[in-house]
């Protein structure tokens, strides 16, 4: 078998979409969709959005994105992740017991979004972005296991 068609380093599925992702890495797209279907369906979002994937990119430019693999969610206090810009799509991923995040501040109504292991990988991208700038993330309950989760924020 070939290979062709699954994501990898040298698939056409690849090379397409490195347009909508310039300079990630390419096995970041791999960690953070799972499967091609996710990761076209991320491309499909942008476009939809408007994001003006033809930019010409000179070779000084960097991809603005943050990645923070096995964060340790172990308890039913919040904890937060931050980066420093206003994400526009947030991907949540890796966790294997249930658990909670958020992207709006403590003071904020309705902020909880609760995530079991088949919500995974977990994209937030709303019209014109998210503008996140930190995720609050915790346990779902005292009884859930431990666990450790990814984040991928994008610009």
């Amino acid at each position: 078998m070939s290979g062709y068609g699954l994501i990898g380093t040298d698939t056409p599925i690849d090379d397409l979409l490195e347009q909508y992702f310039p300079g990630a890495p390419r096995n970041v797209l791999y960690e953070a969709f799972e499967d091609e279907t996710n990761a076209l369906l991320a491309a499909l979002l942008m476009e939809m959005r408007g994001d003006d994937i033809d930019q010409n990119v000179s070779g000084d430019s960097e991809a603005v994105y943050y990645s923070e693999p096995g964060v340790p969610v172990d308890d039913t206090d919040e904890q937060t992740v931050s980066w420093d810009f206003a994400a526009d799509t947030v991907v949540v991923y890796g966790f294997d017991s249930p658990i909670v995040v958020a992207f709006k501040a403590t003071n904020k109504a309705d902020r909880f979004i609760p995530l079991t292991p088949s919500d995974a990988p977990f994209s937030l991208s709303p019209p014109g972005g998210l503008g996140a700038s930190k995720l609050w993330y915790r346990k779902m309950t005292e009884g859930d296991a431990s666990t450790s989760l990814n984040v991928l924020a994008l610009k």
